[in-house]
């Protein structure tokens, strides 16, 4: 089952979007080899062992082949997101996946271990973000398909990359947060190999996670 965000802003991402500045962003700064990780098979879990100590903060470190994106966790909003991802990065899961679905000025998708949308860590997690939740730039969350209730969570995540993003319905659960300048750099060069105008396209060239780590936090 392939896991496509809701395209509510399907008028929006159908019609042919012009490069905004931040979707005609240079993507200098990637590198092209390829991690010893990708392409490797990732192992199946039924459930997600509990990773995160109750009072602590953390975070999640994915060193991309485009620059760090740290996301910092946010259990009050997320639920047993935060957990579970938690669980999946200590286990290496991350490390080698791609960002297999990049829209302009939109989201950044990546997390699945088969790496065309369909795959999962063979569990779900259940984290529905408050109705009154509104998405910024540098927010991550967890991609579902239609039929799914709110907030349900595989290993797919997706970082809100630009305006557009930040209009959809609060529906998906929420991972965490990655708005320091370091991130928000990757996020933009990320978001600059998009393909103009389309909703479902890969990056105009890969992009990868070479590792993903739990993080704890002062």
């Amino acid at each position: 089952m392939r896991f496509p965000l809701l395209l509510l802003l399907g008028t929006l991402l159908t019609a042919g979007l012009a490069a905004s500045p931040v979707q005609a962003a240079s993507s200098a700064g990637c590198s092209t080899t390829k991690p010893a990780a990708a392409g490797k098979a990732k192992p199946s879990y039924k459930k997600a062992a509990g990773v995160l100590a109750k009072g602590k903060r953390y975070a999640i470190v994915m060193n991309t082949s485009c620059g760090p994106i740290r996301i910092v966790l946010d259990p009050k909003l997320g639920g047993a997101i935060p957990n579970s991802i938690a669980f999946l990065a200590q286990k290496r899961f991350f490390d080698g996946l791609n960002f297999h679905r990049v829209v302009g000025d939109f989201v950044l998708q990546g997390g699945d271990p088969k790496g065309d949308g369909t795959g999962g860590p063979g569990y779900e997690v259940v984290g529905k973000p408050p109705a009154s939740y509104r998405y910024k730039v540098g927010d991550v969350a967890m991609a579902k398909t239609a039929v799914d209730p709110s907030g349900t969570a595989g290993s797919q995540f997706f970082v809100i990359s630009g305006s557009q993003g930040t209009q959809l319905p609060p529906e998906y659960g929420l991972l965490g947060h990655a708005t320091d300048r370091a991130s928000l750099a990757t996020i933009k060069r990320i978001n600059g190999l998009a393909t103009p105008g389309c909703g479902d396209c890969p990056p105009k060239r890969a992009v990868y996670i070479d590792t993903a780590r739990l993080v704890p936090l002062p």
